[in-house]
């Protein structure tokens, strides 16, 4: 059973369109932190899949999950590059560090619980900021890279989601979800506001 949301989670705090505009007046520094993204959205599937090998249903999806990032990191890589970027593989991003520091460690199912929302969490933004930034993008190759990326990070958080569930039951999920969306709306607050970043301050 999966946890019902419009987002598919109700973020409390929602991105203006001046994020949108912002961002896409600076393209360069959108898709060279973009990248970075795509590539540790790939790294924590896989982590989880390393953590969790006896769940059937996580492994396979996250696995499969994993690699559809990894051919988002090649296409984001690849945008970047046309538009003269340096990429790293390494950048501090506050956001993702709030959230990760609010999961529970120690006992079973919390700490997976927490590990699993926080990834939805970070989907879930993701698709919000994707669907704000498309309208302002100045060329069509770029309107429809990041509309099939707004889609599908549409699909991720829900997946997670429901891995939650399965792993520590509705009543768990939904509570724990709700205490996590102010911790993530705080972080998307306090983030860095320049330069421009996904998950950055709006």
């Amino acid at each position: 059973m999966s946890v019902p949301a419009p987002l598919p989670i109700a973020l409390h705090e929602v991105t203006p369109p001046s994020w949108g505009l912002r961002a896409a007046t600076r393209l360069p520094a959108l898709l060279a932190d973009h990248a970075v993204c795509e590539l540790q959205a790939a790294v924590s599937a896989l982590s989880l899949v390393g953590q969790y090998p006896d769940n059937p249903a996580l492994v396979d999806r996250l696995s499969a999950l994993a690699a559809e990032e990894l051919r988002h990191f090649r296409r984001v890589t690849k945008e970047a590059r046309r538009f003269g970027v340096s990429l790293a593989t390494r950048r501090r991003n506050p956001y993702a560090a709030a959230l990760r520091a609010a999961c529970r460690s120690g006992k079973e199912p919390d700490r997976g619980l927490d590990l699993l929302l926080v990834s939805a969490l970070i989907e879930a933004r993701s698709h919000e900021r994707f669907d704000v930034l498309v309208p302002f993008l100045p060329d069509a190759r770029l309107k429809r890279l990041y509309r099939e990326l707004a889609d599908a990070e549409a699909r991720h958080g829900p997946a997670f989601l429901e891995l939650a569930v399965a792993h520590a039951g509705e009543s768990a999920t939904r509570k724990r979800l709700a205490e996590l969306l102010r911790v993530e709306a705080e972080a998307i607050r306090s983030g860095a506001a320049s330069p421009v970043a996904v998950h950055g301050r709006a």
